[in-house]
């Protein structure tokens, strides 16, 4: 067989994989393409990995870049047993032993169900606080682990990442260490996650009780977690539960062993049979269901309690005070581009003790037979001393000795000693990484009250959500077409994108959209979307203001006669109230439910209105101009308060707080100036962009206030406290 296939060969072969693949529902696969429309790779040390889809079923194609030798007969027997047993909590796993093509030769791949859904530590924290949905995945766990030991199964890596929580249904992937009965005899291709294997786990222990200990960590953190969700904060490293690898070093020794002891005499006996676990031989650790049983199987070691963990404030908490008090206190706690901190295990070989145990044939005396000979001998040797001589009797004695070592045995006994050879130890790393941003300016977010997740959507068409705060980029998978105007609907991730001459409404994690066309001499020069996203409002060079239904296109209500072009909009929280300024400076407020109907306006003639916001169902307005003027109006309203900020103009406004606590401006040098709505006074200023801050969001139930500029940068500002 030629050289075995590179990157590059696998790439070219994807191109095709009618002719490529043997397996039929791979042939009529799509496979995922990157932006250029080439096959899009995910690559690890030894293989790459292909999204595949095809009618309903997404398939991850993973095809080796080096020799798989021994593991080829591994993951045929991984294969076969899942197949036979059909484990529920398994994915669809085939291994095609011909399965790829490629330069004329066949190589294997192995076909997998690509599976949705959170990984175990996500699903976790979101679930922190909630203790009865926490024993209900302590239960779903004790049934996974059971199904697994009567299926004859063990994973041989159970951990965070390697669990998918799918609704109500927990499944497994990556079978890579998997142990099945075919596979006895063996040893282990790895040896797990550190922070979930037993300590003196080598690759020599490869059986069907390979999985308890882990088993046993992961039903010991929920357990604890039910009862204290604030050890989260304390332990949780970003790659673990609760545990690390020190912890079963030191059983009963380390810190966390006294919190554990302190949460009530289950979770303390729980943990105490966790640290007597450590101690043991791997393969004598119990099945989960007797330690949860508490059968007697193993002895729980007695742990000493510990005052609990000193609370952090955990991300999405709400810090005391208002928001301008707390405005002037702000930092940007999340930014993309930034850095973030990535924990990864690697492999190394190092020099270490390893204790070697070798059992030895060895000749011994048989005990009764050779006791026979001396006491004869012994006997024999008296006789003669008193009968005949002295010297006769000590001859016939050692005679007797002398003739036990004839009655000799062979007897296997196990010698141990400590030799320094090269040992695999997982090690952990922690890495600096820069996380890239949008590429083009953030024309509209929307962050979650929580601001856990912030939607996002940029000049060029990316949109998606970020996962706050260490979660990754999530992309909502389509198109956008070329737009100027945006804006997004706090409630849920609906989009309004304009051009001069049309507009759309977007379901963004749908992919549906509603088009509205509009007259080409009116053209769209603003447009707002209701925070539920069920109305938006096109504003039009004419001075003309159209509110219509986001799905059918139905005018609600339509406002005319304003003299000038409409160069900004705002809904109130109930999509009632639109507030409308223009391009002479002068602003308003209407009342558009079944006809528009106007409250107020502010006529005073200034630079063009650039940005309008809402406070709540209409508790305050507010406009900012280009020349960097802010004017206020009441819920009346009639002006409140004037205020001037040296930013190089307004380009984006939103209330903070409940009411009319603050309002915050981006401005075209691209800081964020908190302004006290009552007074017109500044009360904080904040440099968070390179560009112009072109669109802003606020998070209520962290006092946060998401900021996004005409270079793409976003961030948010907020009080993170320890």
């Amino acid at each position: 067989m030629a050289a075995w296939p590179d990157l590059t060969d696998y790439h070219e072969a994807l191109q095709q994989p009618r002719r490529s693949f043997a397996d039929p529902a791979l042939q009529g696969a799509a496979i995922e393409q990157d932006r250029f429309g080439m096959p899009k790779p995910a690559t690890g040390a030894n293989a790459v990995v292909y999204k595949a889809t095809f009618k309903k079923d997404v398939w991850a194609v993973r095809c080796f870049l080096r020799p798989v030798s021994d593991h080829a007969e591994r993951y045929a027997a991984i294969s076969a047993h899942l197949q036979k047993t059909k484990l529920s909590h398994a994915t669809r796993f085939h291994w095609l032993k011909d399965g790829i093509r490629v330069r004329g030769g066949a190589y294997p791949i192995v076909k997998m169900e690509w599976v949705q859904g959170a990984l175990l530590d996500r699903h976790v924290e979101a679930t922190l606080g909630r203790p009865k949905e926490l024993a209900d995945l302590r239960g779903r766990w004790r049934t996974l682990v059971e199904d697994l030991e009567r299926a004859k199964i063990a994973h041989g890596d159970l951990q965070h990442g390697n669990v998918v929580v799918d609704g109500k249904k927990l499944l497994v992937i990556d079978y890579d260490g998997m142990w099945v009965p075919a596979l006895s005899g063996r040893k282990a291709t790895e040896t797990g996650h550190r922070a979930y294997q037993h300590p003196r786990r080598s690759e020599a222990h490869y059986g069907a009780w390979l999985d308890r200990f882990s088993a046993l960590v992961v039903y010991v953190s929920l357990a604890a977690l039910e009862k204290e969700p604030k050890l989260w904060d304390e332990y949780y490293t970003g790659d673990n539960l609760l545990f690390v690898r020190e912890d079963f070093l030191e059983p009963a020794r380390s810190q966390i062993w006294g919190h554990l002891a302190s949460l009530g005499p289950e979770v303390k006996r729980l943990a105490g049979a966790l640290a007597a676990c450590a101690g043991r031989d791997p393969k004598d650790v119990p099945r989960l269901e007797d330690v949860a049983e508490a059968t007697g199987r193993v002895k729980a070691v007695e742990l000493a309690a510990a005052a609990p963990p000193r609370k952090k404030r955990a991300w999405g908490a709400k810090p005391a005070g208002s928001p301008l008090e707390l405005a002037p206190a702000w930092k940007t706690v999340w930014a993309r581009p930034g850095k973030r901190v990535e924990t990864r295990w690697k492999k190394v070989v190092r020099d270490g003790p390893v204790e070697v145990k070798k059992k030895v044939q060895v000749l011994t005396l048989d005990p009764w037979r050779a006791g026979a000979a001396a006491a004869a001998g012994i006997a024999a040797g008296a006789a003669l001393a008193a009968l005949l001589s002295p010297a006769l009797g000590l001859a016939a004695a050692g005679g007797g000795l002398a003739a036990t070592r004839w009655f000799t045995r062979r007897r296997e006994v196990e010698v141990r000693w400590t030799e320094i050879r090269p040992v695999a130890q997982q090690e952990k790393e922690q890495h600096e990484t820069v996380v890239p941003g949008l590429k083009s300016a953030a024309m509209a977010l929307a962050v979650a009250p929580d601001a856990r997740q912030l939607v996002a959507v940029s000049k060029l068409g990316e949109c998606g959500t970020w996962d706050l705060p260490d979660g990754g980029w999530r992309p909502f998978g389509i198109r956008l077409p070329p737009f100027e105007l945006a804006a997004l609907a706090r409630a849920n991730p609906r989009a309004v994108l304009a051009t001069t001459t049309a507009a759309t409404v977007w379901e963004l994690a749908k992919g549906k959209r509603w088009d509205h066309r509009v007259d080409a001499a009116a053209r769209v020069t603003a447009a707002a979307i209701a925070p539920d996203g069920a109305r938006i409002a096109l504003g039009h060079s004419q001075g003309l203001v159209r509110v219509l239904e986001a799905e059918g296109g139905r005018v609600v209500a339509e406002v005319s006669g304003l003299g000038a072009r409409v160069s900004a909009l705002a809904f109130s929280a109930d999509g009632q109230l639109v507030a409308v300024g223009t391009g002479t400076g002068a602003v308003s407020v209407f009342r558009v439910s079944g006809r528009a109907e106007k409250l107020g306006d502010d006529r005073a003639p200034g630079p063009p209105i650039t940005a309008a916001a809402v406070a709540g169902n209409g508790q305050a307005f507010a406009f900012g101009d280009e020349g960097g003027g802010v004017v206020i109006l009441g819920k009346d309203a009639k002006r409140l308060a004037l205020a001037t900020l040296a930013g190089r103009g307004v380009r984006a406004l939103a209330f903070c707080g409940d009411g009319v606590a603050a309002l915050a401006a981006g401005c075209g040098d691209g800081t964020v100036r908190v302004v006290d709505p009552a007074k017109g006074a500044v009360v904080a200023s904040h440099a968070v962009a390179t560009a112009a801050v072109v669109s802003l969001s606020w998070a209520r139930e962290k006092a946060a206030l998401a900021a996004g500029s005409a270079a793409g940068q976003v961030a948010l500002l907020g009080v993170d406290e320890d």
